[in-house]
Order: structure tokens, then C-alpha cells, then sequence
């Protein structure tokens, strides 16, 4: 059985094999780790030992490699044997005897994670920038107000812009909308399908469970009760 590295409403989700030895646990983490770095980067951690004793050179070695090797941020663990915990608390995580159920929402929403430290909101942006174009895999654009793009964003393109972001054709590769701070700015697309978003601090991404279905409505991605939300514009 392998480790499983994960997304869910709190950010990453490690679940480590209760049979594996320690030495192939961390080696598998890393090899998962490695395949998406730059997706998982800043995201706040929970590493769930289940029923799995841990010494303590071994926890805190590891909390070290996520922090300083993948630029991960670990939060909590999970783990039913007290000693654990108590290494856990030391260490200035979150002791939880069992991971927490999540609540369900009626609307449409991706699966998210719990912010980063907000930066502080700069002045409104009043100034678009209209692109006509494809973006490609590979490419990055970055505008300090409203983008605008007439074409599709594909799998490996990164949009970012401090205020709004439109996109007039299918949406499948990373939005990063109020990038300065604003958690009012709101992401739109004729086809909503993406990688993962970002609006402020907050940060979602798509579903496991294969690809959805293009919808028959644009969508707009927004901040509500401090979750990315998704519903028909």
C-alpha cells in the first residue's frame, strides 16, 4: 500500500500506510511530492499517521523536509497513539486523535484549502488588459489589474491578475485572481475547468473524479463564507 497525498478542505492530506517501514514511507512521499511540487507549494499540510508509532528524530525530520524541501506548510497530525500526539504538540502542530469530517455544502464547490496569510489589500484596480489569444502550456501572464482573455487558458498556462479575471473560452489551466490581496475579485469563464484557482489567499482545485462535463453556462468562481464557491454566472 502506498502513501496517498491528497487535496481537501484543509490543504494537503498525507495518509501514511501503517505496514510500510519508515525509510519506504518518506521515499514514497518524496517520489509523489517531486511529480507536483510547484502545485502543492504554500499549502498548509496534515500528515495522518493513523495507528503507526513515531519517534521523534523521525517526526521532526520530516516536518523539516516538507517545510524546507517542498515548501510545504504542515499544520496538523493525526494519529491515535498519545506519544505521537504529544511529539505532534511539541513540535507546534495540531494533535488529532481522528482527521476531522468535513462539512458538505449545497452548492457546487471545488475542493479547497484553508488560506495562507492574506498580504495586505492594495488600492482598487481599475485598469484591463484584453488579450485575443490562446494561452499555451508553458506560458505565464501577469497584469496589476483586470485580464481579459478572448480564447482558451490550456492544462500548464498560468494567468494572474490583481483584480478580475475573464475568460472567454475554456478555463483549464491555473487561475490566480486578486493576487495582491482582494478577496472580492471573482474569476469567470465560458468553461470553468481548471487545474486549480486561486482569489487572494484562497486557494481550490478540481476534483479527482475525472473530468467534468462542459457546462452550458459560463461560471463564476467566488469567495463565500470564506470558501471558493462555483455556480452559473
Amino acid at each position: 500500500m502506498e502513501i496517498s497525498v491528497k487535496g481537501w478542505r484543509n490543504g494537503v492530506l498525507l495518509v501514511v500506510p501503517p505496514e510500510e517501514s519508515w525509510s519506504a514511507v518518506v521515499d514514497q512521499l518524496e517520489g509523489k511530492l517531486k511529480e507536483a511540487q510547484d502545485f502543492w507549494k504554500g499549502a498548509q499540510t496534515t500528515l495522518d499517521v493513523g495507528d503507526r508509532p513515531l519517534e521523534a528524530a523521525d517526526l521532526e525530520a520530516l516536518v523539516g523536509k516538507l517545510k524546507e524541501g517542498y515548501g510545504l506548510v504542515p499544520t496538523a497530525v493525526v494519529a491515535t497513539t498519545p506519544e505521537t500526539r504529544t511529539l505532534a504538540d511539541k513540535l507546534g502542530l495540531e494533535a488529532m486523535e481522528k482527521l476531522p469530517v468535513p462539512e458538505r455544502s449545497e452548492r457546487k464547490v471545488l475542493v479547497e484549502s484553508a488560506p495562507e496569510p492574506a498580504p495586505e489589500p492594495k488600492g482598487p484596480v481599475s485598469n484591463a488588459l484584453y488579450l485575443k489569444q490562446t494561452v499555451r502550456s508553458g506560458q505565464r501572464i501577469e497584469h496589476p489589474g483586470h485580464l481579459v482573455i478572448c480564447g482558451d487558458v490550456n492544462a500548464g498556462a498560468e494567468i494572474v491578475a490583481q483584480g478580475d479575471i475573464m475568460v472567454f473560452g475554456t478555463l483549464r489551466g491555473v487561475a490566480h485572481a486578486g493576487s495582491s490581496g482582494d478577496e472580492t475579485a471573482r474569476i469567470v469563464a465560458t468553461n470553468l475547468r481548471p487545474t486549480q484557482l486561486r482569489i487572494a489567499s484562497r486557494i481550490a482545485r478540481s476534483p479527482d473524479e475525472g473530468t467534468p462535463p462542459l457546462s452550458k453556462f459560463p461560471e463564476v468562481a467566488l469567495i463565500e463564507n470564506g470558501e471558493i464557491h462555483i455556480s452559473p454566472l
